[in-house]
């Protein structure tokens, strides 16, 4: 049985703002800021007041009800947080400490970073990489490490700058931007595909040589294979993207699958990947090992000092989240969206 230790320090708040997610007996899921409290903390927990959090796919996913992720309400969505340690009881980390959690389970199998104050397992926290500021490092968070660790792997995986572009599927959406902003800086030509045609400009000002629309991509004829445009592929979106994706590869071509934003199941052809050689690799960011998870870290702090870097995000307080949550719910928001909560 974990031990368990009282809160009672006279520098904590006896209750915190909170973004709540509650079921209604008609199966409805409300959204509010609610005033919440940490009674104790287990062993091998970290208590941390949160100064930023962020909004990513899988937190709308929450906020939606969503119960392939949330089984118990009410419930504190956020898998992003950035803080400072209050309370510690791991010899990793003291109070005072400046701290990240991405890409963890936080937010789904525990109470997210969504919140003034957090308690996570201590493994599930890293120090902030030196070169961040909190803020930024939420600017990236999940999205921008998700990112990284995809063009990293892609590159350990034998992609090759040539003649040919990335292609790079949910172009406006967190992974989709810093996916561009990444491999343009790494001198690579960007082909973004985007249902949004009037965010063609903002696309080419962060990097994109090429912008496709996306009913167009999915409309090409059901050929095993197809003329060779790509050198490799970030697909955030599943379905008919990896599908056609795959045919229009160069000999050798990768494919960085991340999202099932479409859907999870696709159509496959054998050729590309016989005649071809290309290879598809799942990116799963929260598996990544802790001696991984620094150098991509690093990769990001270094990409993050090159003064072309265009960062696109905007940034509220935890009463206005709900109205942006709904923006992005109805795809009409672009970008990164940070969450402040001091």
């Amino acid at each position: 049985m974990k031990k368990k230790f009282k809160l009672k320090d006279n520098n904590l708040p006896k209750n915190f703002n909170a973004l709540v997610i509650k079921k209604t007996l008609s199966n409805k899921y409300i959204l509010n800021v609610e005033k919440t409290e940490i009674k104790n903390i287990n062993h091998d927990e970290i208590l941390i007041k949160v100064s930023y959090s962020s909004l990513n796919y899988k937190d709308i996913l929450l906020c939606s009800g969503n119960p392939g992720l949330v089984r118990r309400y009410p419930h504190i969505p956020g898998i992003d947080a950035a803080g400072i340690v209050v309370r510690s009881y791991s010899k990793k980390f003291k109070a005072g400490d400046s701290v990240i959690i991405v890409a963890r389970p936080m937010g789904v199998k525990s109470s997210g970073g969504l919140a003034q104050y957090v308690k996570v397992p201590s493994n599930w926290v890293e120090k902030l990489p030196a070169g961040l500021s909190l803020k930024k490092a939420m600017i990236f968070g999940t999205a921008g490490f998700t990112a990284a660790l995809a063009v990293h792997l892609l590159l350990k995986n034998g992609l090759k700058k040539n003649t040919y572009p990335i292609l790079v599927s949910g172009a406006t959406g967190g992974v989709g931007i810093l996916s561009i902003c990444i491999l343009s800086r790494l001198g690579f030509r960007v082909c973004a595909i985007t249902g949004k045609p009037e965010q063609e400009s903002f696309l080419k000002e962060i990097g994109a040589s090429e912008i496709i629309h996306r009913n167009e991509f999915s409309s090409y004829p059901e050929m095993p294979l197809l003329k060779v445009r790509f050198a490799g592929i970030i697909d955030n979106i599943g379905g008919d993207i990896i599908s056609s994706g795959s045919r229009q590869l160069v000999e050798g071509g990768k494919i960085a699958a991340i999202g099932m934003a479409s859907s999870e199941n696709f159509q496959i052809n054998l050729m590309p990947f016989i005649l071809r050689g290309i290879q598809i690799i799942g990116i799963n960011a929260e598996s990544t090992d802790s001696a991984l998870r620094k150098k991509i870290w690093k990769e990001i702090v270094k990409i993050s000092k090159e003064k072309t870097l265009k960062l696109v995000y905007q940034e509220c307080n935890i009463h206005n989240s709900i109205n942006i949550i709904k923006k992005i719910k109805n795809n009409t928001n672009v970008g990164r969206v940070i969450v402040r909560m001091i």
